[in-house]
């Protein structure tokens, strides 16, 4: 990954020369016209090595993007470099205050402000790699070892923002969840091993039978959850049985013979009007889980049980 410098409103011909050496050491340097580009959704402050800021105008609306930009990254981190005259030098320490590490005369020779920038920069690449550890430690604690699917952590994060999301513009949300049937006769006749190449192997259909912007996640076990977004009670069943399907006629692997497996499948929907929390929706689809399995598993349940007990 390229180290990148960003360099906003280089109206000092200063920062250009300084541009030009760190481009030659080999940071990829990106110039931008305005303080505000370090707001933009599309900059992520982890991938910045520094920061160098052309101060030159409304020293007070340039401290505000300094707390705003700093407030992004977490308080720390980026180096942040300004440059200007001496409006700059009279403001320094407020500048430090909203942010900036380092505030220098524009009048200084390019190498000078290098040289008290270089600590600053060795620092902002020390940032970047702890901060690609953190980002690839916060995936793993939200990714399934064993299918690659979102783990449960996951899952419940994404189904509390969506069920905000649906009651606010009034559209329905399904959650299904489902079980294999019976998984721990494989773990007893063929071993762990299998029975994990089966999970792994549910999951993958289930990956098949959704659609591309619902979500599914494993639970824990042999248990998987389905997030249907603005689909109601009659949509959620038939992909429900859909996926119900589509394990009944799937050979699994993880023996030396295929194994033919069922699973059961537990529906519940929220409508516009209703007001069932994230923890609600779950723990009903959970509750038509249990009753599938309760009358002889291999089934499609829903809840409430009054709207449609279906059997697939």
């Amino acid at each position: 990954m390229s180290r990148s410098v960003l360099i906003a409103r280089p109206v000092w011909s200063v920062l250009r020369r300084i541009g030009e050496e760190l481009s030659a050491a080999g940071y990829a340097v990106e110039y931008a016209g305005s303080w505000d580009s370090l707001l933009e959704e599309r900059l992520a402050p982890s991938l910045l090595a520094a920061v160098l800021l052309g101060e030159y105008g409304d020293a007070a609306a340039e401290e505000e993007v300094l707390r705003r930009f700093r407030a992004r990254d977490g308080g720390m981190g980026v180096p942040v470099l300004v440059v200007g005259g001496q409006n700059a030098a009279n403001r320094a320490r407020r500048f430090r205050a909203a942010g900036a590490d380092l505030v220098v005369a524009a009048d200084l020779p390019p190498g000078e402000i290098l040289d008290q920038a270089r600590p600053l920069l060795a620092y902002g690449e020390l940032y970047r790699g702890v901060a690609a550890v953190v980002r690839e430690l916060r995936d793993q604690t939200l990714v399934d070892g064993l299918t690659g699917l979102p783990n449960r952590r996951h899952f419940v994060r994404d189904l509390e923002r969506t069920v905000e999301m649906a009651r606010r513009i009034g559209r329905p949300l399904s959650c299904i969840v489902s079980d294999i049937d019976d998984l721990q006769d494989v773990n007893e006749s063929y071993g762990q091993a299998a029975g994990d190449e089966v999970i792994r192997h549910f999951g993958n259909v289930l990956t098949r039978a959704k659609r591309s912007y619902d979500s599914v996640a494993r639970l824990g076990g042999d248990q998987f959850a389905w997030l249907l977004v603005d689909a109601g009670p009659g949509q959620a069943l038939q992909a429900a049985r859909r996926a119900h399907r589509m394990v009944g006629e799937s050979a699994f692997d993880g023996a030396r013979d295929p194994i033919q497996l069922t699973a059961t499948f537990g529906v519940a929907s929220i409508i516009p009007g209703e007001e069932w929390t994230a923890a609600a929706l779950m723990e009903n689809a959970d509750r038509a889980l249990y009753w599938g399995k309760e009358s002889g598993k291999n089934v499609v349940r829903c809840y409430p049980p009054e709207k449609g007990v279906e059997h697939a």
